[in-house]
């Protein structure tokens, strides 16, 4: 069997116990038989069971049995949590409704991915193996690129793009990050590091809105008023973690945040036009008023 066909498999059996909350053994081999995965075979219990281990194993999806013989999900947190697994059983599932529908592959529009996917595997392994790269990059206000030394930390993906946060042996040892799609070569040295002990991935990009980290590391308080539709849309996808509605009224709804104000975050407020307002701080509000006449000047 292809692996693309053991993963569908994964997220079919995720997705049958999800829907039905609780539901038999009985029930999911009638789903089988009714879906194309089937081959033509019921599923045994020894092939439930494994794909019952594997997705535990896998990605963390606990399927357990109550007294009643009915398989549910344990742990159904794990399914909302901001995660590798989960993001890749997601990534997975999508692929497997891609996969079917290739009927109507014209009437589905998806958005490309930029170069750089080929550094996926260089890095990762670089990051496992505890190595150096040797990195070729070119910013776009550079005419010509430069080579450095960077120690892997982590991978991170923000608005279709990959991107690798490491120490620079051009920036002094300083944490850096850098867009995979600007990197014009990329070599995996012998040259060992130690990765910090209290380094974590999620905790180091925390306090930060999308990727741009920059040399400010404090946190403000920050109170966006969101006007028409955006206050449905803040609820349905907030703009961070930290998002709280701190007040409400028949024409805006205030939002509190706790976070780095970088660029990545203030490029987000300006998107949104005159549906959204900083209302603290003062130099947050000032910026973006600025960043705003700064525009509309180009239209004068």
């Amino acid at each position: 069997m292809r692996n693309t066909d053991t993963f569908r498999q994964y997220t079919w059996l995720v997705n049958t116990i999800q829907r039905a909350k609780r539901i038999s053994l009985e029930r999911i081999c009638q789903q089988w038989i009714i879906s194309d995965l089937n081959d033509g075979k019921p599923l045994s219990r020894t092939t439930f069971y494994r794909l019952r281990q594997s997705i535990g194993d896998m990605f963390g999806i606990h399927i357990e049995c109550d007294n009643l013989n009915q398989y549910y999900i344990s742990n159904p947190e794990t399914l909302c949590d901001n995660t590798t697994q989960n993001w890749m059983l997601r990534t997975l599932t999508v692929n497997g409704i891609l996969l079917d529908s290739l009927s109507i592959r014209n009437q589905i529009l998806l958005e490309d991915i930029p170069a750089g996917l080929e550094h996926l595997e260089t890095i990762i392994t670089a990051i496992k193996c505890h190595h150096t790269l040797q990195m070729g990059y070119q910013k776009f206000s550079d005419s010509e690129p430069y080579t450095t030394l960077i120690e892997p930390y982590c991978l991170k993906l923000f608005h279709q793009r990959w991107y690798l946060l490491g120490k620079s042996e051009r920036k002094g040892g300083a944490m850096a990050i850098y867009a995979l799609d600007r990197m014009t070569e990329l070599t995996e040295t012998n040259a060992p590091y130690e990765l910090a002990v209290d380094f974590d991935a999620e905790t180091f990009f925390k306090n930060y809105f999308g990727v741009f980290i920059g040399e400010e590391t404090t946190v403000q308080r920050i109170v966006l008023r969101a006007y028409c539709k955006m206050p449905n849309l803040l609820h349905t996808l907030p703009l961070h973690h930290s998002q709280k509605e701190i007040s409400k009224t028949d024409t805006y709804t205030d939002f509190e945040y706790h976070l780095v104000p970088t660029f990545d975050f203030r490029q987000a407020i300006l998107k949104e036009g005159n549906e959204l307002e900083v209302v603290e701080p003062l130099s947050l509000r000032n910026m973006i008023h600025d960043e705003l006449v700064e525009a509309l000047k180009k239209y004068e």
